[in-house]
């Protein structure tokens, strides 16, 4: 009996350890770092694949020397997934997208086709995440993928750091992916935002993530310049850190700046019968960056300064909402807070929505406070 139920036991063990039934060789397979979309002439897709190398070391006795991490695939074709799939002909292994890093797509193609039908295959296929950076590029994507990186192993990784870094120090951009883009395209009134990239013109392997390509109807209809970028953000209440510039009065070129710490912003449509205005409380603290012509000696000079980074704040808001409201463009969330507050009034306000929105009165009220001047004297150095 004993042997009877060992037997059984060692034959079950065999079942439970059998394996891992869906292996790859690493030799196999190209890890996929970055993929860039452009519209070649002839109308097909021109698909180029960032592909991480990995690179083979070699040591001497006085110097080290690498080869580089990445490698291009350019291939071409009337769909995206015929494109990817003629990546092994000239690669020699199938391409992995389980670590695909960042999307961009160039601007003749965001313009021409609905992003959400163009990326379609990036949402239905198992390996590419939902959280993978969005981009629109400024000309051909493929060409910045030809830069070296300036720090990271891979131009793909560098484009997403510069994204990342450009949101949360700058307020340059927005943080964005897939996902994002999805949920705004099916939102109440589908307008979208993507963050924006392109070349420096002037250095060989620079290139800049700042500014917004502003969608309608899933295609790219217009730019949001970066100056006006950090507006939006505030408006949407995703403002991370950025710095206001308040100019010196009758100095040319002096300008004297102050850091926001945090901010909280309220952003509300309101509805009086068919009358619709949308009103944007701003409250957050400050900190003294660069002093040049003021000097904050009591409470009075304090308020004075205060009371001038606010009137450029609200400026800059104001801009940012005069931008949009003349490319009949709604990223603020107000069409999806009618709808979710008001269902059937927003039935009756889709159809016009875009002209209603251009028309909407806005106040802004921004309330400030300077917690820190950064030094013991509150006046300009030296």
């Amino acid at each position: 009996m004993k042997k009877g139920i060992l037997c059984l036991a060692l034959l079950l063990s065999l079942f439970m350890v059998s394996g891992c039934w869906s292996k790859f060789e690493l030799t196999e397979r190209g890890f996929v770092m970055g993929v860039a979309l452009d519209q070649g002439e002839d109308g097909k897709i021109e698909l180029t694949t960032q592909i991480y190398r990995p690179t083979s070391m070699q040591t001497t006795v006085s110097s080290v020397t690498t080869s580089a991490s990445s490698i291009n695939i350019k291939t071409r074709d009337d769909s995206v997934m015929e494109a990817i799939r003629d990546i092994p002909i000239h690669l020699g292994r199938k391409a992995q997208w389980s670590h695909l890093r960042v999307i961009i797509v160039g601007e003749k193609l965001a313009r021409s086709n609905h992003l959400g039908h163009l990326l379609d295959l990036f949402y239905r296929d198992h390996e590419p995440r939902s959280s993978v950076s969005l981009m629109i590029s400024k000309g051909a994507a493929g060409k910045l993928f030809e830069k070296k990186p300036l720090i990271e192993q891979t131009t793909a990784q560098q484009v997403l750091r510069a994204k990342e870094s450009s949101y949360i120090t700058s307020a340059k951009t927005v943080d964005f992916n897939l996902l994002d883009l999805m949920l705004q395209l099916r939102s109440a009134n589908g307008d979208a935002i993507v963050p924006f990239v392109y070349e420096d013109k002037k250095f060989k392997d620079i290139f800049s993530a700042a500014g917004l390509a502003l969608l309608k109807d899933g295609k790219m209809k217009a730019v949001l310049p970066s100056t006006k970028v950090e507006g939006l953000l505030m408006l949407r209440n995703s403002y991370q850190s950025g710095v206001i510039e308040i100019k010196c009065p009758g100095k040319k070129g002096e300008y004297e700046t102050a850091e926001v710490l945090s901010l909280n912003v309220k952003t509300k449509p309101q509805m009086q019968g068919d009358q619709i205005s949308v009103k944007s409380t701003l409250v957050g603290d400050i900190a003294i960056g660069e002093l040049k012509c003021s000097k904050i000696i009591d409470a009075k000079a304090e308020m004075e300064f205060i009371k001038k980074v606010e009137d450029k704040l609200s400026e800059q808001i104001k801009s940012t909402i005069q931008f949009l409201q003349s490319n009949k463009i709604e990223v603020l969330g107000l069409a999806d807070a009618i709808y979710r507050s008001n269902p059937r009034k927003w039935e009756q306000l889709k159809q016009n929505w875009d002209t209603q929105f251009s028309e909407l009165p806005f106040t802004v009220k921004v309330k400030l406070r300077l917690v820190t001047s950064g030094t013991l004297s509150s006046k300009p150095a030296g």
